[in-house]
């Protein structure tokens, strides 16, 4: 099993979106196809937004598709993953990176793509979504926007890497990738009804006209303040700050998370003493907000970054990991509420801590947008849960949310404060005792005791899929796309750890080679494959009679994977 994941090709990804739609109308799995029919619009940076719901730059906006998943399911500010001039194993991430049984961790930061292979992924996805908004009538083709994000420090970010990175997503016509992309959809005009040349060759190349810039714990406001000049004189785009929980302080973070339920989640105050203080923050945004007037640019902050906690119990593996989720929901809040009353609401807010369905729409009628999130998309119902997430904001008045409402942001900073609805459970505080880090089971056959069907839900990369063979539904893993990331297994029920424990589908023997799992893989006209104790290569008749009948509907019920 590699933790590598291989981008498809546009043409691959093209093919598997049209032919999945066409066979059993869905997306990547997304079942909850997501159409826009109101006629309400927000405005933000000059472009038009049919709602102000999203992912956040994290684990459902790395791949392209993931990010047609996350638009698919009603998403229209996708929050790009952000990049640096460190990637792949220079980040050491660890495997598993991600835990989210309740509130989630994660030990991984940064795209695991070079700057210009995520840019290739960002490419595709924006013209596949061009193309799908319009041929399936999901919403206004430029009814969506792309926010690209960069990190962590001013000489990384003016590295030539990371400046084509950036030139190229203001406007990405001369980029190889959107001549292919262009050229896929010309010379596939006859496969859809609603698309005509007029519309590919007008497709409009600039795919981000904002960034937000993330910075690492412990970065002095100087440099902060250096980089946001930067990004908004000389690279002339709108931008928004992701700011720390840190900035309220040890005492009151420590509180927070003691009256919510977190008590068990420690941290030290070193990080409270390095980042930057209200004191510092609030004169620097004030600074910020006229330079980005003087340059005809708006300048906002995005609230809040994720919390760096001690693991404890074997969460994760390492010494650190980074909260988000409902634990982030009282701190993102009442910072929210500190920033706006101390900007006395003059203050664009970018969202993201812990929104989900029972907060999502009070969120946003204080003022509060765009609004993104990623644990909620982590859990159940997976991406199926925009639809339900977008038609809380869409029932918002637009014109109402054109301010931030700061009596309304204070009060919903109380009510996350005193509400036990929002803070944590008895039951999970009691599974968390029980088993407060990653179940150790493993499943000792192909089959699932109790086919839930979360591991194919939960997936941010989409790599799982689901069969009925013989009356018997199985998960197949898709090795593809897998970065190991671990979400399936902390959302399985069984317990098992799906992208070890099922049969896989491989691109090659290589693959199958650098992996424990057993699986197959398609070479000419025959199978390779591990199973059961054997491996070879054969003629789909000989494989052995229960893999050959997976095969089988595998190429029947999932033939864009071939």
């Amino acid at each position: 099993m590699s933790d590598c994941m291989y981008p498809v090709s546009f043409e691959t990804l093209m093919e598997h979106i049209l032919r999945e739609y066409e066979q059993h109308q869905r997306i990547y799995n997304v079942t909850k196809v997501h159409q826009y029919t109101g006629t309400d619009r927000l405005t933000l940076f000059g472009k038009q937004l049919e709602n102000p719901l999203g992912p956040a730059a994290g684990p459902h906006t790395q791949l392209a598709q993931n990010i047609v998943a996350a638009y698919v399911g009603g998403a229209r500010f996708i929050e790009l993953k952000t990049v640096q001039t460190m990637y792949g194993e220079e980040l050491g991430i660890p495997r598993p990176c991600i835990y989210s049984n309740d509130e989630s961790y994660n030990v991984e930061w940064s795209a695991e793509f070079r700057a210009d292979e995520a840019m290739a992924e960002y490419i595709k996805a924006w013209v596949a979504i061009k193309l799908l908004s319009k041929e399936l009538g999901l919403g206004d083709p430029n009814g969506f926007i792309f926010n690209m994000s960069v990190g962590y420090n001013l000489a990384g970010i003016q590295d030539p890497l990371i400046d084509s990175f950036i030139e190229n997503l203001k406007d990405a016509s001369q980029t190889s990738t959107w001549q292919v992309c262009k050229q896929w959809a010309l010379d596939n005009l006859a496969r859809f009804k609603h698309i005509d040349e007029a519309y590919v060759t007008q497709l409009d190349a600039h795919i981000c006209q904002s960034i937000t810039l993330s910075t690492m714990h412990g970065c002095p406001a100087n440099e902060i303040e250096a980089i946001c000049s930067y990004l908004l004189k000389e690279k002339g785009l709108n931008l928004y700050l992701k700011c720390n929980p840190t900035l309220l302080g040890y005492d009151r973070v420590r509180r927070l998370l003691d009256d919510t339920g977190f008590d068990y989640v420690v941290f030290d105050k070193h990080q409270f003493e390095v980042d930057p203080t209200m004191a510092t923050a609030v004169p620097m945004i004030q600074r910020l907000q006229a330079l980005g007037e003087a340059c005809g640019k708006q300048f906002g902050v995005k609230l809040t970054n994720t919390f760096p906690v001690q693991i404890q119990s074997a969460e994760l593996p390492g010494e650190q990991m980074y909260m988000a989720g409902k634990a982030l929901l009282p701190l993102t809040i009442t910072l929210a509420a500190e920033l706006s009353e101390a900007l006395a609401g003059k203050l664009a807010i970018s969202y993201s801590g812990g929104a989900d369905m029972k907060t999502i729409k009070e969120i946003f009628s204080a003022g509060i947008w765009p609004v993104t999130v990623c644990t909620t998309l982590l859990q159940g119902a997976g991406y199926d849960q925009l639809g339900g997430l977008a038609k809380q904001v869409e029932a918002v008045p637009y014109e109402a949310v054109q301010e931030l409402q700061v009596a309304q942001i204070k009060d919903l900073a109380a009510k996350v404060a005193t509400s036990e609805s929002l803070h944590k459970t008895a039951a999970m505080r009691l599974k968390r005792e029980k088993q407060p880090g990653f179940q150790g089971a493993r499943s000792e056959d192909y089959h699932c005791r109790v086919t839930c069907g979360n591991c194919v839900r939960v997936c941010p990369n989409r790599t799982n899929e689901m069969l009925e063979v013989n009356g018997e539904k199985l998960i197949i893993h898709i090795d593809e796309s897998c970065n190991e990331c671990g979400n399936c297994a902390c959302n399985c029920i069984e317990p098992c750890q799906p992208y070890k424990d099922r049969l896989t589908y491989f691109l090659d023997a290589e693959r199958l080679s650098a992996s424990t799992n057993d699986g197959f893989y398609k070479v000419g006209n025959q199978w390779g494959y591990r199973f059961q104790g054997a491996e070879a290569v054969s003629e789909l008749a000989d494989l052995p009679a229960p893999l050959q009948t997976i095969v089988s509907t595998f190429i029947k019920e999932l033939p864009y994977y071939i």
